[in-house]
Parts: structure tokens; C-alpha cells; sequence
């Protein structure tokens, strides 16, 4: 059930001697707000949301599980003699994709934050919303943290596809250099999400 909610305002214009009397009626309806997605602003988050998506399941479908061998203090691998000791099974990644899998999730936090308080608001569905200062600096900081991981995994990957003779040793690489293209795309794009609220909180330039 949508529920309306209407205001009238009453209040007076004076100009020299006439006053005049006005009444003002705003009708809010709490819903979805479409129009926020058929601007800019709107249409970047969602292409920032699934790139975001895109590059957290690259990464995450690369964890391999291993379970070593434990060792005695003699560095031999069978303590007892016809028995194995394994250790507790341990997720592995690429060193630097922890770090992506993290910047990518606190995006993918934020941008659900930002969508939700966009497109689902008491205000009509005629009103575009506006950026915050909060939105402003959020951007430019996920900007430098999706650059920052879009970098380190391609380097990370083109550093170890080979052993210390030139052997091939990752058979994934094209993944990792892909989540990291992502990655940096998606910087880029909120370096223009940031460009745009910067703008709209500064307002139109005054002659």
C-alpha cells in the first residue's frame, strides 16, 4: 500500500505596499524513484555496482584450499613413522587479492547505501536527488582503493605467471589480469562520479 502525504503551505509576498498571499500545496509519495537512474549519475552507479560484482567473482572463483603437511622440529614431515600429519585446511590467494576483495566490497557496501537511499525516498518520484559531501569524498577515496587493486593484482600476476627458470606456473592468468582491468575501469569511473557531485554541490558558476 502507497501512502500520500500532502502539505499546504501558507505564506505572505510583500512587495512595497501590496501583500499578497500564497498557498503551496507538496505532495511526497514514499517509492521508487526511477528517474535516478535515467540520469548520469545514476546510470554510473549501476555500471560501477556490476563491475564491482564482475571483479569480486573473478577473484573469489581463483581461492584454491590446501592443507599442509605438519612437520617435527627436525623438519621431517612424518613425526610418526607411517602416519601423516595435516594441519587445518587454509584458503589461498594470489598475495595483493585479499586486499582486492576487500576494497571491492566496501564498493559494493556503499554503492548499495547510495542506491537504496536514492531510489527509495519520501520525496516525489518527479525529484532527482541531490549529492551529498559524504558522496563527494566517498567516491574519490573508492576511486584510489579500485586503482590501487586494479595495479597490485596485474602486477602481482605478471610477477609470479613465471618460476625463477621463465616456466609457466599460472594457468589463471588471463582472470586476474581481467579482474584487474575491471578494476582500474572502475576507478576511472568513479574519478567521474566524483567529477560529477563535485560540480553539483558547487552549483552553477555566477557571472
Amino acid at each position: 500500500m502507497v501512502t500520500t502525504t500532502t502539505k499546504t503551505l501558507n505564506y505572505s509576498i510583500t512587495k512595497g505596499n501590496a501583500t499578497n498571499s500564497v498557498n503551496a500545496t507538496i505532495t511526497s509519495t514514499p517509492g521508487f524513484n526511477s528517474n535516478y537512474l535515467g540520469k548520469i549519475p545514476g546510470i554510473l552507479k549501476l555500471v560501477e555496482l556490476v563491475l564491482a560484482a564482475v571483479a569480486i567473482g573473478l577473484v573469489a572463483s581463483l581461492r584454491t584450499e590446501h592443507r599442509p603437511l605438519i612437520v617435527d622440529q627436525s623438519g621431517n614431515v612424518n613425526p610418526n613413522p607411517g602416519q601423516q600429519w595435516f594441519s587445518y585446511v587454509r584458503e589461498q590467494f594470489l598475495v595483493g587479492e585479499v586486499y582486492f576483495l576487500c576494497a571491492h566490497t566496501a564498493v559494493l557496501v556503499f554503492l548499495v547505501i547510495i542506491l537504496d537511499s536514492y531510489l527509495f525516498h519520501t520525496t516525489s518520484a518527479m525529484i532527482i536527488p541531490k549529492a551529498t559531501t559524504l558522496e563527494n569524498v566517498a567516491n574519490i577515496i573508492l576511486a584510489l582503493l579500485l586503482l590501487a587493486a586494479g595495479i597490485l593484482e596485474i602486477v602481482q600476476t605478471v610477477q609470479w605467471k613465471y618460476d625463477n627458470i621463465n616456466r609457466i606456473i599460472m594457468d589463471n592468468e588471463a582472470l586476474r589480469i581481467a579482474a584487474g582491468a575491471i578494476a582500474l575501469l572502475n576507478g576511472l569511473l568513479f574519478i567521474g562520479s566524483f567529477v560529477l557531485s563535485r560540480k553539483e554541490l558547487a552549483g552553477p558558476k555566477t557571472l
